[in-house]
């Protein structure tokens, strides 16, 4: 039953995907101006009728698997069981077409112009652009192409609004850098992508925080931009990378730990408020960090160490802040010697951690050598300035501790100034100052309960409570919070996390309503998500738990 049930979810979930691939090369507004672009639908696929749909199967999903649960607690596992599993299955499929925001993707067009121009140049350009050029040159490449006006655009060494009066000035600031045949293939491929949206759009686009990629990133980012010049047909290959690693990530999940882990993992993915299609779906490889991780762990379960700690590895050099989900192993480990007074570690462990830092050993330079000796210290610089400039959208402990209601953005943005946002900004700087010792105090007592829950306990769990860590220890835009879908992966252990993991998307949606401010929500939503940290780590600590529960309500799995 397990078996043709996952199969038969996995070619249902192939089917809505194939029939989401007719648009992956469109979805930039093909006709280049929003008199020719596809009018947003109304009603029901509206995006304020998709928000609804997405809250109401997140809130279905929860009482669906509380029924299940409470059926279990009163001896009754069996009652309704085909039912149970059908509807989980529908539900499932629903949280990954909710993805998709019902097949309305961007309202409309799959493709994401905005996040495309800057990973697509960002990567394809690295040598000539690295991290603070990208619009400068842009502005450069339009005035040669005829759109000379005078655009704010940000400065990516400050991350300060100013305008691109400057470079018009002097051009040779930016076109120095290239030659004259990659100067031609830059202004033919900012031509193209310009061409595909709007010109007020076009130009808001220059006024975002630029191309932030790690150097790994960059390897296979610069491999796969540099196969031709920007067409439709290279940009609907890119775009399909994405949805076919989630694909495989969803499928190693439900081969691993069962199809109903799959689908739950999908309801949240597909249905919380924080990391919806729009930020980055239909972009290019805006998603790879999160199935290294998904993966990874899933490798670690299935007792393949080396394998799975590799991976772990490349997601923190993909993205940085999955090195906690390998500090989570890490800390289980540190556990088990306090506990036991003994430093040693298993076969396991030693694969997983030559996996790990054979990985790392080898990637890191190999990126640093081929996008330049300075890239990582380049990449480390703009970093700093990009984490040290608060967003509206930024989640996290941080986010709540830097939080002034009397400086909301609301109250505190000045419309007079270049950057209404800046009065806010500085305001959560100061307030964030004033209080940081505290955080750091926080952040590290926390990894000291994923310590003590993951000690004596398998790699896996150890993995998956450091991704509980991230919204504790590290603030992040709010999409990167697609992350915690893999707490479901503890419904194995508890299946009250997979009730929990669905109810949390469903409160999302609940602050989306209450508070109107992004700023606001994003912070409400940032207690829920410290908040459910803290119950899965508190959930999951040892207390004479047997090893893995075996209710039927969540942990069934295909046969290896």
């Amino acid at each position: 039953m397990a078996r043709r049930s996952f199969t038969a979810l996995a070619l249902v979930g192939a089917a809505a995907l194939w029939a989401g691939l007719p648009a992956l090369g469109a979805g930039d507004l093909a006709a280049g101006s929003s008199a020719g672009a596809t009018p947003i639908p109304r009603g029901l696929l509206a995006p304020r009728g998709v928000g609804g749909i997405k809250a109401a199967v997140a809130a279905l999903a929860t009482a669906w698997l509380i029924w299940g649960l409470w059926l279990e607690r009163r001896g009754r596992g069996d009652a309704w069981r085909r039912l149970r599993d059908v509807g989980l299955a529908l539900l499932g499929l629903a949280g990954a077409i909710c993805w998709l925001n019902v097949f309305q993707f961007h309202y409309p067009g799959f493709g994401h112009p905005s996040d495309t121009f800057h990973y697509y140049l960002g990567a394809k350009y690295f040598p000539e652009l690295r991290y603070t050029r990208l619009y400068e040159c842009t502005a450069v490449a339009d005035a040669e192409s005829g759109l000379a006006a005078v655009r704010p655009i940000r400065n990516l060494e400050t991350n300060q609004l100013t305008t691109s009066a400057a470079i018009l000035a002097e051009p040779d600031r930016c076109t120095r850098h290239f030659g004259p045949a990659r100067w031609d293939a830059f202004r033919m491929d900012v031509e193209f992508l310009r061409a595909r949206v709007p010109e007020r759009r076009w130009l808001r686009f220059q006024q975002d925080h630029g191309y932030n990629a790690t150097p790994t990133w960059g390897l296979a980012g610069a491999a796969l931009t540099r196969t031709s010049a920007a067409s439709e047909t290279q940009l609907a290959l890119l775009r399909a990378i994405d949805p076919l690693l989630l694909l495989a990530t969803a499928l190693a999940i439900g081969l691993v730990f069962g199809w109903r882990v799959a689908c739950v993992t999908a309801i949240y993915f597909g249905t919380n408020y924080a990391a919806p299609y729009g930020w980055t779906g239909g972009s290019l490889l805006r998603y790879d960090w999160l199935a290294a991780t998904g993966i990874g762990i899933c490798l670690l379960r299935a007792d393949r160490p080396a394998t799975g700690g590799a991976l772990l590895a490349l997601a923190a050099l993909l993205r940085l802040f999955p090195a906690l989900v390998l500090a989570g192993v890490a800390l289980g480990v540190g556990g088990r010697w306090i506990s036991t007074r003994r430093v040693s570690l298993t076969h396991f462990e030693r694969r997983a951690a030559l996996g790990a830092v054979a990985t790392a050993i080898l990637l890191a330079p190999l990126s640093g050598w081929v996008a330049g000796p300075d890239s990582w210290a380049e990449f480390t610089r703009n970093s700093r300035v990009h984490l040290s400039t608060p967003l509206a959208n930024h989640v996290g402990l941080r986010t709540v501790m830097s939080y002034d209601p009397a400086q909301r953005s609301s109250v505190a943005r000045d419309p007079d100034l270049s950057d209404p946002m800046e009065p806010w900004k500085r305001a959560r700087r100061e307030r964030f100052e004033s209080q940081e010792a505290f955080f750091w105090a926080l952040a590290l007592g926390f990894g000291v309960l994923v310590a003590r829950a993951a000690a004596r306990q398998p790699a896996w769990v150890g993995a998956v409570l450091g991704v509980a860590w991230i919204p504790v220890a590290v603030e992040l835009t709010g999409y990167y919070w697609s992350v915690l879908a893999l707490l479901a992966l503890l419904s194995v252990r508890h299946a009250a996390m997979a009730v929990a993991v669905c109810a949390l998307a469903a409160a999302s949606w609940g602050v989306a309503s209450l508070w109107h401010w992004t700023d606001e929500i994003h912070v409400w939503l940032s207690v829920l998500g410290v908040a459910f940290s803290v119950f899965t780590v508190l959930l999951l600590t040892p207390r004479g738990v047997s090893e893995e529960s075996n209710s039927p309500v969540l942990s069934s799995k295909m046969d290896l």
